[in-house]
């Protein structure tokens, strides 16, 4: 081939890995263009597909075939893979067991098991006061104590083994985990894996600052507090340090001044094991004794000790349907119902329950439906790894395919609605985009997008999404950028 023709050649093929367009959007297209030719996108891996949802074409966008790090619109293909693949009307079932035999005393010669099923709903205050930790808990008292067990010769023992102990995907940030977004996933969640911690500030600013109260009570916690006082509006700059099992937490960073306490909140490290504990307490308030502390099936082989699995149920504690955890996991972004669900994922398609076996589960799933996965790279389940990595083309092909899915309407309505709700409540407003574009937002440091469905205004009905990293702005910056983009999405043309 010759030199000028092979140019050309090359030349045509790195245009069309730039752009993706076919002219039938001119509006959004210059928007695009004028975007890209920013100063503050000179240094950014940034990337834009949008897709028509009836045809199939992409009719606009940059990059689209370029990976990117997705940050929290990552649960938009979790969720879409867990409406599937689980169903809508799935529920998780946590029981209430016990093994050995109740003497004619009421005496159970063994003891009590909380199997999960990975609910990360359950004692969440979400969803109503049934799934709440306090009516759960008395709900389980008296289930036992209407078994005929008046006190136990054994001890409460979480059962987690539904997923693996690894709660948390192995690329998480340190400085994540110890705080209430990077509480990992167990197979026995409980609170949402999360506790409130109410602290006093200093007088001045750079004074040392004071631990109240936790709440629940965490008595395990042994918290060193180097937490300083921050000027007065300064917000939250905390940050809890700690791993899952372990039971030091350092607390870093400062508070506001100005205030007569400031509460932060932390994961749980142990959720199987607070759940065993809390139970335990709520039978010694009702009067059933119970000769041994709470533990988990993990510490009971830790310690070498077997455990049955010859159990009896007590009861079964049904969660909230799939489709209700979806509207929270999208409508707040939280990321253990992202983390929860991406394992049960797993667990359905007969792997283990870990982030690893989930990632699988999800690509296969998506593949065997159309979805080119080639180059795909996830790591979680909530988009918290900054390693998630994949194109613009891929994430809304696969919302494209949720949008036409049997529960396109479940899904559809978990993404927040500009101008209306979640992320989206105060944005877009009086704009072409107000109530007509759902989306899944996503942040974390030096990444911004948003993924979803837009209803245009001339009748379009199309899937998109747009994820910037590495800008040369501030994410505030960066987030009004891409509203930009979104009202020309939403005048489709």
């Amino acid at each position: 081939m010759r030199p000028v023709l092979l140019n050309l050649v090359l030349l045509f093929f790195s245009f069309s890995s730039l752009m993706a367009q076919n002219g039938s959007m001119p509006g959004l297209d210059a928007a695009i263009k004028a975007l890209d030719n920013e100063a503050d996108m000179v240094p950014a891996n940034w990337g834009i597909c949008v897709i028509d949802v009836n045809s199939g074409q992409v009719v606009s966008g940059i990059n689209i075939h370029k990976n990117v790090v997705t940050a929290s619109t990552m649960k938009s293909l979790t969720t879409a893979s867990a409406l599937a693949i689980l169903g809508p009307d799935f529920r998780f079932k946590t029981l209430l067991q016990y093994d050995g035999k109740i003497d004619a005393n009421g005496v159970l010669l063994g003891n009590i098991y909380i199997k999960g099923d990975g609910d990360p709903a359950l004692g969440s205050d979400r969803f109503g006061e049934k799934y709440e930790t306090a009516t759960i808990l008395n709900a389980w008292t008296r289930a036992i104590q209407a078994a005929g067990i008046k006190s136990i010769n054994g001890k409460v023992i979480g059962d987690a083994t539904i997923f693996t102990t690894q709660m948390t995907p192995g690329e998480w940030p340190w400085e994540d985990m110890g705080n209430y977004y990077g509480a990992g996933a167990s197979g026995l969640n409980i609170n949402e894996n999360s506790y409130r911690i109410d602290l006093k500030p200093g007088s001045t600013v750079g004074s040392a600052t004071e631990i109240l109260r936790t709440e629940p009570p965490m008595s395990d916690i042994a918290f060193f507090n180097e937490l300083t006082t921050g000027r007065v509006g300064s917000g939250d700059n905390a940050y809890i340090f700690g791993a899952p099992y372990t039971f030091v937490r350092h607390i870093r960073g400062t508070i506001p001044a100005g205030v007569a306490s400031f509460s932060i909140k932390g994961s749980i490290p142990d959720p199987a094991l607070y759940a065993a504990q809390w139970l335990t307490d709520e039978l010694n308030k009702c009067g059933v004794v119970i000769s041994q502390k709470a533990s988990t099936i993990r510490l009971e082989k830790m310690a070498g000790t077997s455990t049955s699995n010859t159990r009896s149920t007590i009861q079964i504690h049904e969660s909230p349907s799939l489709a209700d955890i979806v509207y929270h996991t999208n409508m707040r972004s939280v990321n253990l119902f992202a983390e929860a669900l991406a394992y049960r994922l797993a667990v359905k398609g007969g792997e283990k329950g870990s982030a690893e076996d989930a990632v699988e589960v999800m690509e296969a799933y998506w593949k065997n439906q159309g979805v080119n996965t080639r180059g795909m790279s996830i790591k979680d389940g909530s988009g918290l790894s900054p390693n998630n990595s994949l194109s613009t083309y891929q994430l809304a092909s696969i919302l494209r395919k949720a949008a036409l899915a049997s529960y396109s309407d479940d899904f559809i309505e978990s993404l927040p609605l500009a101008g209306k709700s979640g992320s989206l409540s105060s944005m877009l407003r009086g704009t072409t985009a107000e109530g007509r574009l759902r989306a899944k937002s996503g942040f974390i440091a030096g990444v911004r997008g948003y993924a979803g469905i837009v209803d245009t205004v001339n009748g379009k009905k199309l899937a998109f999404a747009m994820i910037s990293n590495n800008y040369a702005c501030s994410a505030g910056q960066m987030r009004r950028k891409l509203e930009t983009l979104m009202v020309s999405l939403a005048d489709g043309k």
